[in-house]
């Protein structure tokens, strides 16, 4: 996959990786993180309401919320939509992504304005560790499981993802290509279920044309003894009004899986 550009608009050496954004004719401005394509603004909405509002749809009245990268301040954006929350919490490694988004982004990044939330630029893994049955809902918006983003796939970051959850709080993680990345995903999904329980994480779908293959894969946890029910599209009128791709019916086909991704998740 590539694009034609015609502009660079932005390049940097952060601590933790080159950035990159370009001005493009077919999917606008993007962000590229040491190479790979992490937002456009053709379609990066897909990204960040599949991200997010799945799960939203299922938790009832939550007030705290995590998101563990996502420096783009994209899922921070799909979650100040909703009022119950009162505090929105975003840890991004890498303060110069959401600097740079913030200046080139500013209608992804928007939701980081809202005084319900509050950014920390440190390791999402040893933040998570210090918090114990807090957040009602974390998101895990993290890069490929390589660099900084490799801590982000270790099953001692689930458990303590787990552990920062209220009973009956939800996860949810970007779990890659199933595709491109198929050992990833499975592996992933074997971790989740073991942290989790087998019938409290559950994998689902959207297509986001700029990640490789199209197919992109979420896995959604329950932090609960009662297995976890995706259910049918419950959000506000108000807030479906505002999204792009999000809806009752995508609600019902996401956790539609092909049979060899559910071979892939062991299902």
């Amino acid at each position: 996959f590539g694009l034609k550009c015609s502009e660079k608009l932005y390049e940097a050496q952060s601590p933790f990786q080159k950035i990159e954004i370009f001005d493009t004719p077919a999917m606008g401005r993007i962000l590229i993180l040491d190479g790979c394509f992490m937002v456009t603004q053709k379609d990066t909405f897909i990204y960040h309401e599949m991200l997010v509002h799945p799960a939203m749809n299922i938790l009832r009245a939550p007030r705290k919320a995590l998101v563990i990268g996502g420096g783009d301040g994209g899922a921070v954006t799909e979650l100040v939509k909703y009022k119950s929350l009162e505090e929105i919490t975003l840890c991004e490694i890498d303060e110069m992504v959401t600097t740079s988004c913030r200046e080139f982004f500013p209608e992804v990044s928007s939701g980081l304005e809202d005084p319900r939330s509050m950014s920390a630029f440190e390791d999402g893994a040893a933040f998570v560790a210090r918090h114990s049955d807090y957040f009602d809902g974390v998101f895990v918006d993290s890069t490929d499981p390589v660099g900084p983003g490799k801590a982000l796939y270790e099953v001692s970051f689930y458990q303590s993802i787990k552990n920062s959850l209220k009973k009956g709080g939800i996860a949810v993680f970007q779990t890659e290509s199933p595709i491109f990345m198929a050992d990833v995903f499975s592996e992933t999904v074997a971790k989740l279920k073991g942290v989790f329980g087998s019938a409290n994480a559950i994998p689902y779908l959207a297509v986001i044309p700029s990640y490789p293959g199209g197919m992109w894969s979420f896995t959604m946890c329950l932090n609960d003894s009662e297995p976890l029910i995706p259910g049918s599209c419950d959000i506000s009128p108000e807030i479906l009004q505002s999204l792009k791709y999000y809806n009752a019916d995508i609600q019902s086909a996401a956790f539609g899986l092909p049979q060899f991704v559910k071979a892939l998740a062991g299902i």
